[in-house]
């Protein structure tokens, strides 16, 4: 019997009619450790978003923009496979159920606000079904907690939590993003294999004294003793529910991110208000700046090292898309407190970079050839900040079809990075810039222009972001955001030109931000068609290659 009949018998003993599957963890994460990987175990997808809803009949797949190519390869046929902005999971279910059947799902993978969307009557379950049948599911990590030097830092976490702390609009609050416990606590970890999060749980107190809920095999006694002189308990994660339930007072918690088992033990004392972490972490103070600056050094050092030794390469069959990733790690593993990569490096030829989260494994590694298009996608953990780059190389004479849609894609990007903006502006509103050029000519990409970036931490980092759907967080100074126009071509090639930049005031016109890119890595001056490009894009090009120049020399 496979996975899916198996899981459907299941759910008709439960007398279910539906199961929702999402792929998440009990943290709400974007990225989790291979315990969570549920969704993967059912239907074989990798990427970083996908849902699947389960009947007694249909099976249908849901992802965004992202990954719709990656998951035509992934995931089997009898799945109905959907782009989550066509149509969503509870339209699928409005349309697919009848009033009445009845829709389980796990209470600790899904947030009050994603639950409000499903008009038919929902069932919590005891036991997720996958966790019954999934046999050699992995265990959870349990790696040691680190502790995060204030060098670093900048700000000590006795300052962020008492910081915190009086802004609650509770008597406590329950955090459970692990980036923002992290950052509060000054503390990482290496839960997962690219974000050095620990799995944990906090429950902060209007006077900065906390509860710390984590597996205690990871507390080590000089993290123990520095959770009890600030003023925290290191208390077992599986005892966050009984906890909870015996607190005394109101306590806030955030409905986005909140699963909502805790929510309902809370009931009437739950105060919904965002999590307080999620501003203040996302504004970099001057050590998080400096660390940054410094990290974005020691990248572009290994990028453009790696981009020079590829240039020299004869690439008639010896160089993979594998074999290059893992030279562009060795390169960066020579930078001063590099820690690992931000994230699984994104290294596609050819039509490989048409899939926008393309993950290269031993089965569709390909050789690079002079004949093709090269997009590189990756970025880099140092203690003083994290790192996140993009750059699309033509291997061999690019097409005049590629060059116009590389420039287009330039000229967006030069847009966004020179734009000046008034206070309270937000990313949405500043998202059409990237995307004038390709609309120009008819062309568009189905991904964001921009996302947060932490500070060794996620390098998808909230709340600001620069897309169509955008958020309603106004750009501040400090924060990091990326900048990342592509176009993709299916079947034939992808292209994408990605920096970060630090948002900056400034001093004329008063009143207004800008941005200032961080990143120094060359850009493929093959793909530039030289005629689409006006004297003030050709000047960025020229000040930004004899910046990178001018740090490098």
């Amino acid at each position: 019997m496979n996975k899916l009949e198996v899981l459907r018998e299941h759910i008709r003993d439960k007398g279910l009619s539906a199961l929702l599957i999402p792929r998440t963890d009990e943290f709400q994460g974007e990225y989790i450790a291979p315990y969570a990987e549920r969704l993967r175990w059912l239907t074989g997808f990798t990427g970083s978003a996908g849902f699947v809803i389960l009947t007694e009949r249909n099976a249908a797949f849901f992802t965004d923009g992202r990954y719709i190519l990656q998951a035509e390869e992934e995931v089997p046929s009898f799945y109905e496979r959907y782009n989550s902005a066509d149509k969503t999971p509870w339209e699928w279910v409005s349309e697919n159920l009848t009033e009445g059947q009845i829709i389980g799902y796990d209470p600790w993978l899904f947030t009050e606000n994603q639950l409000q969307r499903y008009n038919q009557p929902l069932l919590s379950l005891e036991k997720n079904p996958i966790d019954i049948f999934w046999t050699d599911r992995p265990h959870p990590p349990q790696d040691f907690i680190r502790l995060y030097p204030l060098k670093y830092a900048g700000e000590s976490d006795e300052s962020k939590r008492k910081r915190m702390g009086k802004a609650l609009k509770a008597d406590h609050a329950l955090i459970t993003a692990c980036d923002s416990i992290a950052w509060l606590l000054n503390i990482r970890g290496s839960d997962l294999p690219y974000t050095p999060i620990v799995h944990s749980m906090c429950l902060l107190h209007r006077d900065g004294s906390y509860d710390f809920f984590v597996d205690l095999n990871k507390v080590t006694g000089e993290v123990f003793n520095y959770l009890r002189q600030g003023g925290g308990r290191a208390i077992d994660i599986q005892r966050v529910e009984e906890h909870l339930s015996r607190l005394e007072g109101t306590c806030q918690v955030d409905p986005q991110v909140t699963p909502i088992v805790l929510l309902d033990i809370l009931k009437e004392r739950a105060v919904r208000e965002r999590d307080p972490c999620i501003l203040a972490k996302s504004i970099k103070n001057e050590v998080e700046l400096k660390g940054v600056i410094e990290a974005h050094i020691q990248d572009g050092r290994a990028l453009s090292q790696f981009l020079k030794w590829l240039e020299g390469q004869p690439l008639k069959g010896e160089t993979t898309e594998i074999s290059a990733a893992e030279k562009l790690y060795a390169f960066r593993k020579t930078g001063e407190h590099f820690k690992g990569l931000s994230f699984e490096t994104i290294s596609g030829f050819g039509s490989h970079g048409a899939i926008i989260h393309y993950r290269v494994t031993p089965d569709s590694n390909v050789s690079l050839t002079r004949e093709g298009i090269y997009l590189l996608d990756s970025g880099g953990q140092y203690l003083g900040g994290t790192t996140d780059v993009t750059r699309t190389i033509a291997l061999g004479t690019p097409t005049i079809e590629q060059k116009d849609r590389y420039t287009r894609v330039l000229k967006g990007h030069i847009a966004l990075a020179t734009i000046r903006f008034p206070v309270g502006t937000t990313g949405a509103q500043l998202d059409v810039l990237a995307r004038q050029f390709l609309w120009e000519a008819g062309y568009d990409y189905d991904h964001g222009t921009g996302h947060g970036v932490g500070s060794y931490l996620n390098v998808h980092e909230g709340p600001q972001g620069v897309s169509k759907r955008g958020t309603d967080i106004p750009l501040r100074p400090g924060m990091i955001l990326s900048n990342e126009p592509g176009y993709y071509k299916e079947g034939e090639y992808g292209i994408r030109i990605e920096n970060l930049v630090r948002v900056v005031e400034l001093s004329n016109p008063k009143g207004f931000y800008g941005f200032e890119t961080l990143t120094l890595v060359p850009l493929d001056k093959k793909l530039i068609e030289d005629s689409l490009l006006t004297e003030k894009e050709r000047k960025w090009i020229q000040d930004y290659e004899e910046e990178i120049a001018k740090v490098f020399q």
